[in-house]
């Protein structure tokens, strides 16, 4: 089963509400769960998820899911497909992914992880490998026996290491790095990708989301992003806004502010520096930025615990086709 699947937005549930729903004593887990502000790891766990997908279909969950099917079976539809997940099967859902409905065996259950979209681009230094680059990317294939078990042992690994309060956040980041660069390194041996059937408008949208990845930290105005694609703001803005839903300006914005955040959290540059290296006019025009886009300041930011989400700063609606 090899296929890369594309989807619309509907419904939104985001991390704070899935955490909300397992602390509500409504959810009936099976298996091992580790529950945190910003990811889960879940070990032979049945889908406890189940409910909220069957009270709002269609839905998205803004958050990076990568799973296997231990045993039983999933059968998610996702942009009116179907597809069937048996033993062995990987599941990536991207956080712009919707899921139309999902149906599942008898005693079915999954090993994986799951992260927020801020924190998988923070462990990732704002910089995402260019598989995870597309908020709707989608694909499934099967893993041999040893494939399996060397994700089972990133999995287990990382359900004991964050259980440990003598180990900083920032170990389980880099092992939550290897494993998705694991998972790119098992797509691109299974050749999943077929980008070439994708329409125009999609490969510009995702060219253009590539060049934000790169240059929002210093490029923060569309025209930019307009003369690199060869064509004019005016076009782009409205083949941005099609296919996702969204202003080019807003993904411009919200990758901006991500970047920003990182500074904030992990140097200790001053507020004047960050402005200069981010090339704002003013420290004044930092500062009404990040508040505009965050809710608060950056030096409230700053002193905020490294494990508090911003979570204010919502995900943008996933890539259509």
């Amino acid at each position: 089963m090899n296929d890369e699947i594309k989807s619309t937005a509907h419904a939104v549930s985001d991390f704070d509400e899935i955490v909300s729903y397992m602390k509500s004593g409504k959810a009936h887990v099976e298996g091992d769960i580790y529950m945190g502000s910003r990811f889960l790891v879940v070990r032979s766990c049945n889908p406890f998820f189940k409910p909220i997908i069957e009270e709002r279909e269609p839905v998205r969950f803004s958050v990076v899911r990568v799973v296997i099917v231990k045993s039983g079976w999933c059968e998610p539809v996702i942009g009116f497909r179907k597809y069937r997940c048996g033993p062995g099967d990987m599941l990536f859902l991207n956080w712009g992914v919707t899921i139309s409905s999902d149906t599942f065996g008898v005693d079915t259950t999954f090993e994986g992880i799951a992260l927020t979209e801020e924190y998988m681009k923070t462990i990732f230094g704002g910089r995402l490998p260019e598989l995870f680059v597309s908020p709707d990317q989608c694909f499934v294939f099967h893993l041999g026996d040893t494939e399996q078990e060397v994700w089972g042992q990133y999995t287990h690994t990382l359900f004991n290491l964050v259980h440990l309060s003598t180990v900083n956040e920032e170990v389980a980041g880099s092992l939550f790095v290897s494993a998705l660069n694991y998972v790119e390194s098992l797509y691109n041996a299974k050749r999943v990708t077929k980008r070439g059937s994708w329409s125009r408008n999609k490969q510009t949208v995702e060219r253009f989301v590539r060049l934000v990845n790169d240059y929002a930290k210093t490029e923060h105005e569309i025209e930019f992003y307009a003369s690199q694609l060869c064509m004019t703001a005016h076009y782009l803005g409205m083949v941005v806004k099609k296919e996702t839903g969204i202003t080019a300006k807003e993904w411009i914005d919200k990758t901006l502010a991500i970047l920003i955040q990182l500074e904030l959290r992990y140097t200790s540059k001053s507020l004047k520096m960050i402005a200069n290296e981010f090339e704002f006019v003013s420290l004044s025009s930092l500062c009404k930025f990040f508040k505009r886009r965050t809710g608060i300041t950056a030096t409230e930011y700053r002193m905020m615990p490294e494990d508090t989400p911003c979570s204010s700063i919502e995900a943008p609606p996933p890539l259509t086709k």
